[in-house]
């Protein structure tokens, strides 16, 4: 974030959030409905973010130097790349691995349809197979996620 963390102030409005965290109010306004983000009356109509709900959902949005640079090194490792300029590091533990790659994918909540069809006409026809693939490939292990939480909320349900 620009600036030191949180300001001075407890509270921000809507366009100091929405600057804060490098987004336009229509996004922010659609993370509020969809509970990204929980705003607090003021007076009037008026509302207001938390300082730390803001800054909170900025690091999440903008990961430490560290993470970005650990989900760059596993999306290389994840394509079969090798990393050109770094040394060969440890591989991080699965837990790890998974928290930064849904770390990542968290980031699709500021990705419209409209982005992605954009993205498409873009899109080079022999990029079609390799991205058909990818993509593919991450809902394959995203369902596996999905389907771990079910069961697992299966069994806790049973049990109450």
């Amino acid at each position: 974030m620009v600036g030191k963390p949180g300001g001075r102030f407890a509270f921000l409005d809507a366009g100091e959030a929405a600057r804060r965290l490098g987004i336009d109010r229509v996004t922010l306004d659609l993370w509020v409905k969809e509970g990204r983000i929980k705003t607090h009356r003021g007076v009037g109509r008026d509302s207001f973010f938390r300082s730390g709900d803001v800054e909170a959902l900025y690091n999440e949005l903008h990961p430490a130097t560290e993470v970005a640079e650990a989900v760059a090194q596993d999306e290389q490792e994840s394509a079969g790349e090798e990393a050109v300029t770094k040394p060969a590091r440890k591989q991080q533990d699965p837990q790890m691995r998974v928290y930064l790659r849904l770390q990542a994918d968290a980031k699709w909540y500021d990705v419209t349809e409209d982005d992605i069809r954009y993205w498409f006409q873009q899109l080079a026809p022999d990029g079609y197979t390799r991205n058909k693939r990818n993509v593919e490939h991450s809902i394959k292990k995203l369902q596996l996620i999905v389907n771990l939480i079910e069961d697992a909320q299966r069994r806790e349900a049973e049990q109450s």
